[in-house]
């Protein structure tokens, strides 16, 4: 009779440890689910409070804040296309140059050929210019020159643009903090001997706030453009390097 009585008493024990379990992993998934959640609402919060706070900049700022804004995503698209045309393009691609030499030494042009047709490259498509060149009993180095030019102008298209927007940035937040502190000096003279100087300092910060956005879209602008400079640098010196070499395996040919 003590022994059931001792086996029921550890059963109801386990029992009971199992209900607790089941009610603390409840509880924990409750909790979870409910962290989740108010995270996802701060981050919604966070997105719209984001969006509306552009409003009152903008409309303190004026136009010249507008324009920049402009100026931003105009900015922002041409660095997406850069990016995105160096990717294609394979610039980091050079394996190919030393299949098209190994066989250009052998005497193999046709092969040559076949190799640089196969790489989606400008500096494939300027190699394939020369050998081209070269089959057809024209001058390797013209060609070379010719499509190598072309090449190197699609790398650096839009670049212009990116100086532009860099250098008139900064120059066009100067001006709208020079006009606000314009419009706040007259606003201080109009309140006479009432001056409050609640209305200078309000009208400086306007004025300076699009100094702000100015460099804030020179800055990134200008960074992209040292960047994507150095990537087309590269590539001049490896399609230098490359004509170099093919112009005189096709002469030793």
């Amino acid at each position: 009779m003590a022994d059931e009585q001792v086996v029921e008493s550890e059963e109801t024990v386990e029992a009971g440890a199992g209900v607790a379990v089941d009610a603390a992993s409840e509880s924990g998934d409750n909790v979870a689910a409910e962290g989740a959640d108010a995270v996802l609402d701060a981050a919604a919060a966070g997105a719209d409070s984001g969006i509306w706070e552009l409003i009152p900049l903008v409309d303190k700022g004026g136009p010249i804040v507008v324009i920049l804004l402009c100026l931003s995503v105009l900015s922002l698209a041409i660095i997406l296309l850069k990016v995105f045309q160096f990717w294609r393009a394979g610039l980091s691609r050079r394996g190919f140059i030393e299949t098209a030499l190994d066989k250009l030494k052998a005497g193999d042009t046709e092969g040559a050929a076949t190799v640089l047709r196969k790489t989606r490259s400008p500096v494939a498509r300027t190699l394939l210019a020369g050998v081209e060149g070269s089959l057809n009993g024209g001058s390797a180095e013209e060609e070379i020159a010719r499509v190598g030019g072309n090449e190197l102008g699609g790398l650096q298209s839009y670049f212009r643009w990116l100086e532009v927007i860099g250098n008139i940035s900064p120059l066009l937040g100067l001006l709208g903090t020079v006009i606000g502190m314009i419009n706040a000096f007259q606003q201080l003279q109009l309140a006479g001997n009432k001056v409050d100087p609640a209305i200078l300092s309000g009208g400086i910060w306007v004025a300076l706030l699009t100094t702000a956005v100015g460099l804030a879209v020179a800055i990134p602008a200008i960074a992209s453009l040292n960047l994507l400079e150095s990537r087309v640098d590269v590539a001049r010196l490896t399609l230098r390097d490359a004509s170099s070499r093919l112009v005189a395996a096709l002469r030793s040919a």
